[in-house]
């Protein structure tokens, strides 16, 4: 019986080192995973959009939870007075054109030789009222004229030297040409402003499009609504490139800098493959939203990666595990 007992003893040992060897390798294989390992949340980016314009919306295409693509119209308003106003202000622009190259060409021949004969003409009825008015002031004296036609003939004078300093005014404007400002005053860059800024209305300002690809995650509007630059349509989740927030103990540190590649991967999703864009080199405590409860009261960092999933496979908001890349042994190790 004692060799018996013995044995068993002996093999008993053997199983318990046995177990003990396994469990230390267990545990070391766990420890080396778990330096390599993060958990997070899928960030969710959001994007508030509203019209540049106030006014009436006359359509909304899309519904929460569709995708988007960047640039892809979105809703529009009502912009009926907005066309109504940008063709006064092209018929403006065209009328004060004309206006302009008018006064760049200058005054024409014609008019320039109409304003040299009524400045002639004025000169001949100066002449003849000057020669009226030394007649009357000899006919006076000899009592061959009264001295009301002598009145008469003074004023007409008067009246013909006035007509004359006005049609030589006239007649040196004509030659002379417009004068700069009014060039100037003519050239309508005001009018070229103003239907430029309807256009931008009527093109940009009145019509919301998707600044980038995401998902619309909540509609704030409706048709026939009223809308300004302070109200808020859509908000749209940007879904492409995703970002995982992660955080990371001190002694991983030393294994996750910018460029490292990783897996991202959830209990229903498959792996994932990402890259790290940034690493905090700021201690906080974790937050409440990563899983393990041991790293809750730890100090750790935040590390944001980048994610391209096309398919959509990760959710927003969803926590997931980040495995990095272990890195490469140096050949001298």
């Amino acid at each position: 019986m004692k060799p018996l007992r013995l044995f068993s003893t002996l093999a008993l040992s053997a199983v318990i080192a046995l177990c003990a060897a396994t469990a230390w390798k267990l545990r070391t294989a766990e420890n080396a995973a778990s330096a390599n390992r993060a958990w997070g949340n899928v960030e969710t980016r959001q994007t508030s959009l509203a019209f540049e314009a106030s006014g009436r919306i006359a359509a909304l295409h899309k519904e929460e939870g569709e995708s988007v693509e960047a640039g892809e119209l979105l809703g529009q308003l009502d912009d009926e007075a907005l066309r109504i106003s940008r063709r006064q202000a092209a018929a403006e622009l065209k009328r004060l054109q004309a206006q302009a190259a008018l006064a760049h060409e200058g005054t024409r021949e014609e008019d320039i030789d109409a304003a040299r004969a009524n400045e002639a003409a004025a000169r001949a009825q100066l002449e003849y009222a000057s020669a009226t008015l030394k007649r009357q002031q000899d006919l006076v004296p000899v009592g061959a004229a009264s001295r009301q036609m002598l009145d008469d003939a003074r004023r007409a004078e008067h009246a013909a030297r006035e007509s004359l300093t006005a049609a030589a005014a006239q007649r040196a404007a004509a030659e002379k040409g417009p004068r700069a400002q009014e060039i100037a005053a003519a050239a309508a860059e005001a009018a070229a402003a103003s239907l430029a800024a309807l256009d931008y209305q009527i093109h940009r300002g009145a019509v919301l499009t998707a600044p980038s690809a995401g998902i619309i995650r909540a509609r704030l509007a409706e048709p026939g609504d009223m809308a300004s630059p302070s109200r808020t349509i859509y908000q749209l989740s940007v879904a492409d490139p995703k970002w995982i927030r992660a955080y990371l103990t001190e002694r991983q540190l030393g294994l996750v800098k910018e460029g490292t590649l990783a897996t991202v991967f959830t209990d229903t999703v498959g792996p994932v493959d990402g890259t790290v864009a940034f690493v905090s080199d700021t201690a906080e405590f974790t937050p409440k939203t990563v899983q393990t409860e041991d790293l809750r009261a730890s100090l750790v960092y935040e590390v944001r990666l980048t994610v391209r999933d096309p398919e959509n496979r990760l959710r927003l908001g969803q926590p997931v595990t980040v495995e990095f890349a272990q890195p490469r042994s140096s050949p001298h190790d």
